[in-house]
């Protein structure tokens, strides 16, 4: 089982396209759900496989449920309002990083774990931000084949190009990265902003030692994370060893990201512990004692 290897796992679109089919039309058995959202009037050979591929993991995933052979959206997911495209996008996150879809990485390989589940994709997150984002490679073949075989990481994240691509795409839409002009940028802007409800919880600032430790449990593939943790004890030659005080460049850049549009704001204050924020080529660019939030509504 898996998530990065689109054809036999399916595809982002199309998890989109099998939800939007629920919303409109409500429970449907699984014939009837895929004539919905992949007719085969429309596609080339007449045959839904991707969409039945997707379908299939996705239900192992508690994306859907089935009872009776009729499909239904789970509660988590069908709790997202019918237009909010970031809410599902945040939804899914929530369910690739949940332990139960990482059994494997929660027993870190100590224990005999029946079959995998997200724990490819999880994986590759956690390495992607653990990388240099400005050095980023954007293709598999010459770029990301070599970076993962000089660090030395074992098991290796990728094993082809496909599951490079899938990576790709599954980053951006749980917004772990974003892609440009021939560029893939590891930053979790928008994967740290859906977490900041929890992370915060009832206060409006936190030190940053208390935001940075709250942040690693929600989104356990950034820095002090256990999954990141885990990756990172895999790598035999990091880019850059990351000093106890350091932001990691990939979460600075999020950070940054996140006080630019003012959802948070990086106060340094006097006879405070800190930390800094790394960005290209590990300069240091600025310290911080405190994070202050400020809810801007869904995005």
């Amino acid at each position: 089982m898996s998530i990065l290897n689109r054809p036999s796992d399916g595809l982002p679109s199309v998890l989109v396209a099998l939800r939007n089919a629920l919303v409109a039309f409500g429970p449907q058995t699984d014939s009837r759900l895929l004539e919905l959202a992949a007719p085969t009037s429309v596609l080339t050979d007449g045959k839904p496989d991707m969409a039945r591929k997707t379908l299939t993991r996705w239900k192992q995933l508690g994306f859907f449920e089935q009872a009776d052979e009729v499909v239904t959206l789970s509660h988590s997911i069908s709790a997202v309002p019918v237009d909010d495209l970031d809410g599902l996008r945040k939804a899914v996150l929530r369910l690739i990083l949940s332990p139960e879809n990482n059994a494997i990485l929660e027993r870190e390989g100590k224990e005999e774990v029946d079959g995998s589940r997200a724990e490819d994709l999880t994986r590759a997150l956690a390495w992607a931000l653990a990388q240099d984002p400005y050095s980023f490679p954007a293709v598999y073949d010459g770029g990301g084949e070599l970076l993962q075989r000089h660090q030395g990481i074992k098991p290796p994240v990728f094993v082809n190009d496909t599951r490079w691509q899938g990576f790709a795409e599954w980053a951006v839409f749980v917004g772990t990265a974003w892609v440009g002009s021939k560029v893939l940028v590891p930053s979790p802007a928008f994967a740290v902003r859906s977490m900041l409800n929890e992370v915060f919880r009832k206060s409006k600032e936190l030190p940053q030692a208390d935001f940075f430790e709250r942040l690693a449990v929600c989104l356990p593939i950034v820095d002090g994370g256990k999954y990141r943790e885990l990756v990172e004890r895999q790598i035999a030659v990091p880019w850059k060893k990351q000093l106890a005080n350091e932001i990691s460049p990939s979460l600075s850049s999020a950070l940054l990201t996140l006080e630019a549009e003012g959802t948070l704001r990086l106060e340094l204050r006097s006879d405070a512990p800190m930390r800094m924020l790394v960005g290209r080529a590990g300069r240091e660019l600025r310290s911080l004692s405190h994070v202050l939030y400020r809810e801007v509504g869904p995005r």
